[in-house]
């Protein structure tokens, strides 16, 4: 079973969310290319399948901390320190560095207000009508002349999950969680159905957090449903199947969370990769610094030289030495500092 098989700390996660980092530079590499239409496997973006594969991965790993922190203040600590040391860096890293070298390389305008502005107001993570797109004039003429960091939106409605999560299995105990959690799936499933069916109209974004925050849920009920969900190489050919004909029927973003997420968690316990990203997972780092190091490369005119697949590894080679920094000198440290505080403190005995 799923969860047995986690019990044992052999599994590939933090590979598979490398894989699915990576995906997303791909995915975007089309449209901060000006190369057209990106591929879209199911009638779905590559980078999207990529973000709910995130958030699936998420909604179990949170759902597990949450449920083994010793306080709710533990948990809060964790998740924090998790996001925002290395989004501070690299907000900041974009704002007061790439963006000004960018500009005087290729001759753009940029203003030190409007970088401080931008800084400041991406602290929020993303906060829809709050953190601001760009900094003016730095952009001007690229495919996208808006964006410093596409990403970010993503991290507003990740923390928005662990939110959730906490406030759901800090008043209920954890049969009613689960009940919560899985009424609340089921109603976004309804509504997103309807909207695949035709029955409802198309949301207006073209990004739609309700998607990969049901994935979040599929991730959260794995958890707690782990220790019924097999986990056997007949298991995951049946999930992938799943995931095959859901697609190809044109229903994922309404029916795949639940195989989706169980293919990548039961999937990661059959890859031999555990070692990757074992010391230094930067995933993470390589999720926040591709936006931005695929807006240089445009800057620099990279690409009207090379097809889209050539610009997307110019940018994993750009981006792999940021987001290891990252890692080695912010992330890391981020969260030992967090180990330290929440170790349990032993009381010396008296004499």
């Amino acid at each position: 079973m799923l969860g047995h098989r986690f019990a044992e700390g052999k599994n590939s996660l933090n590979a598979v969310r490398l894989v699915l980092a990576a995906m997303v530079i791909v995915s975007h590499s089309w449209w901060l290319g000006g190369y057209g239409t990106e591929p879209q496997p199911g009638g779905v973006k590559l980078g999207t399948w990529a973000v709910i594969g995130f958030f699936g991965i998420s909604g179990y790993l949170i759902t597990q901390s949450r449920m083994q922190a010793r306080t709710a203040g533990s948990y809060a600590r964790a998740r924090f320190l998790r996001i925002y040391p290395g989004l501070i860096v690299c907000v900041a890293v974009v704002a007061f560095f790439i963006a000004p070298l960018s500009a005087s390389i290729t001759g753009r305008r940029f203003a030190w207000p409007d970088a401080l502005l931008y800084f400041a107001t991406n602290l929020t993570a993303g906060t829809p009508d709050v953190a601001l797109a760009g900094i003016p004039g730095t952009l001007d003429g690229l495919p996208d002349p808006r964006l410093w960091n596409g990403p970010l939106w993503t991290l507003f409605w990740e923390i928005a999950c662990y939110v959730l999560v906490g406030v759901v299995f800090g008043i209920f105990r954890t049969e009613l969680a689960r009940l919560a959690l899985i009424s609340l799936f089921i109603l976004g499933s309804a509504v997103v159905f309807a909207v695949d069916a035709g029955w409802l109209a198309s949301p207006t974004p073209y990004d739609w957090p309700l998607v990969p925050v049901l994935t979040f849920l599929a991730g959260s009920l794995a958890y707690l449903f782990r220790d019924r969900i097999p986990a056997s190489h007949l298991a995951l050919g049946v999930y992938a199947a799943l995931v095959a004909v859901i697609a190809g029927l044109g229903f994922a973003p309404s029916l795949i969370h639940i195989p989706l997420c169980i293919l990548l968690l039961a999937g990661s316990l059959q890859l031999p990769l555990a070692q990757v990203g074992s010391r230094y997972d930067v995933s993470y780092g390589v999720y926040i610094y591709g936006w931005p190091m695929q807006q240089v490369l445009a800057s620099l005119g990279v690409h009207d030289a090379v097809p889209p697949l050539v610009f997307a590894g110019a940018a994993l080679l750009v981006v792999a030495p940021l987001a290891w920094l990252s890692c080695r000198y912010v992330e890391g440290p981020a969260r030992r500092w967090r180990r330290s505080k929440d170790a349990p403190r032993t009381i010396p005995k008296l004499a």
